[in-house]
């Protein structure tokens, strides 16, 4: 006897933010530069906004829980910064010191400049381009995309609005790949490598032979097997170490330029945040700079009060009027709460992270940087951690030791032979001095990494240092080998 087919159920959790909630998660991610032709942008198109400072009697604001139905997910609750718990740090707007148009830019752009200028000389068309510059805002550092089309399809529609298949999103990412610097948008080191062996010649024996030994024996290629190499491939030794010198000429993470740079100089980016020690006290100001005040226009809510009562007696075309003004204000008053909630939003976040890591604000050391990730942020300020990420990866800090981004304070611990907790940035910055003293002529291999990191105190296991290593962009001992 057959079996009957019968319908299944399936149980999914799915996160469904409201309008108003994504339009502040946009709000959120904007970064100065951005933020301040959004406002007056606004200004230009809302009669009923104008610039000036929010008089809290001016509107009624609008409530957390408008918009929203039943079946939808909270994606954080915006509270005060003096919600935060055991903090004793000043804060405020920046209305005075320098300003956007103040602090000089470097000459070079950042990744993510970089890359979106190029959208404009592709085909794509302005849909793809906002998913393009949506997936140029999620790649990593290194200028690696590790997210997969389905997740960043997803988060698409999630915070963008924008629906569309994984298969588009893959296009789009396609064109991406073409862009410079070569290897961006690549998927993992051989992926990255082979993108920018297609910018060389392609009727070149040397380049072919690297292309083979990335493509077809990456193992063997890693190992710096050379017989077997050889043997493989048909060729001769000379031929391998041709192709293995291209090879290694090649850069392995094509956005950590951009990114040492960032983070290296003050003067490339305009920090959102400023946090500067003044007699033991830490004070963090939220940098407007050029951003300007806005509030709803009093007198165009005055004289426009005739179309914002019951229009149901009036005629046709004074009813079109009242919901035209009735729209331009209640835009007007969302535009001013959201200003309002991002700033709040920003404040509570900065100052968490100023809270947990004192100790490196105040000396400026990384060795005291605490282990610290995005939960313990979201938890203890009580926000959604999809809001924390977006505070975090878009938005830089001003110390009176640099200017960093402010994933920088980000990190996973690990515990010392005397039972102190470190963080783990501070071990990659140990591990990357000890790479840097080693004999490049016999380069140290992982194992032995992991023992000279015992003798400093740091118990780490060798599959932690291969990771670690992998994360900073060095290569594995026999790449690193000069001959």
């Amino acid at each position: 006897m057959a079996a009957q087919g019968g319908n299944k159920q399936k149980l999914k959790q799915r996160q469904k933010l409201s309008a108003r909630q994504i339009q502040l998660m946009q709000m959120v991610m904007l970064p100065q530069t951005e933020l301040s032709q959004r406002i007056k942008q606004e200004l230009e198109r809302n009669p009923a906004l104008e610039e000036g400072s929010e008089e809290r009697d001016d509107y009624e604001e609008l409530s957390d829980t408008e918009e929203r139905s039943p079946e939808e997910i909270d994606a954080g609750d915006y509270t005060d910064a003096d919600d935060i718990p055991g903090s004793a740090y000043k804060y405020g707007a920046r209305s005075e010191g320098a300003s956007a148009s103040e602090i000089p830019f470097a000459d070079t752009p950042t990744l993510t400049e970089y890359l979106r200028r190029q959208l404009y000389m592709t085909d794509l068309d302005e849909e793809q381009r906002q998913i393009a510059t949506f997936v140029i805002g999620s790649l990593e550092d290194d200028g690696y995309l590790r997210q997969t089309v389905e997740g960043l399809a997803d988060d698409l529609a999630i915070y963008q609005g924008i629906y569309c298949t994984p298969d588009e999103v893959e296009t789009v990412v396609e064109v991406i790949r073409t862009l410079d610097p070569a290897g961006v948008g690549a998927r993992d080191l051989r992926d990255c490598l082979l993108l920018q062996l297609e910018r060389h010649d392609p009727e070149s024996d040397t380049v072919r032979l690297a292309r083979r030994l990335l493509t077809d024996h990456f193992d063997l290629l890693s190992r710096r097997h050379y017989a077997a190499l050889s043997e493989a491939c048909d060729a001769d030794d000379d031929q391998i170490r041709e192709a293995i010198r291209l090879i290694v000429s090649l850069n392995p993470t094509p956005g950590l330029d951009f990114g040492t740079r960032m983070e290296g100089n003050a003067q490339t980016v305009i920090p959102d945040f400023i946090v500067t020690e003044s007699n033991g006290d830490l004070i963090v100001t939220l940098n407007n700079g050029d951003i300007p005040e806005v509030r709803v226009n009093r007198q165009f809510e005055e004289e426009m009060s005739a179309y914002t009562g019951d229009l149901r007696g009036l005629p046709r075309e004074q009813r079109e009027a009242g919901k035209f003004v009735k729209g331009k204000l209640d835009a007007a008053r969302t535009f001013v709460d959201m200003i309002r909630q991002r700033r709040e939003t920003l404040m509570s976040t900065m100052m968490c992270i100023v809270d947990m890591q004192r100790e490196y604000f105040l000396s400026g050391d990384i060795s005291t940087l605490r282990p610290m990730i995005l939960k313990d942020v979201a938890d203890r300020i009580g926000y959604d951690i999809s809001t924390i990420s977006r505070v975090t990866s878009t938005k830089y800090v001003q110390t009176d030791f640099g200017t960093f981004p402010l994933r920088h304070f980000f990190s996973e611990g690990t515990i010392r032979d005397d039972g102190e907790e470190v963080s783990t940035r501070h071990v990659r910055q140990i591990l990357r001095e000890i790479i840097d003293e080693e004999d490049k002529r016999r380069p140290l291999s992982d194992e032995a990494l992991s023992k000279a990191l015992k003798e400093q105190g740091y118990d780490v296991a060798r599959r932690t240092v291969a990771k670690y290593r992998d994360g900073m962009g060095i290569p594995v001992a026999r790449l690193r080998k000069e001959f």
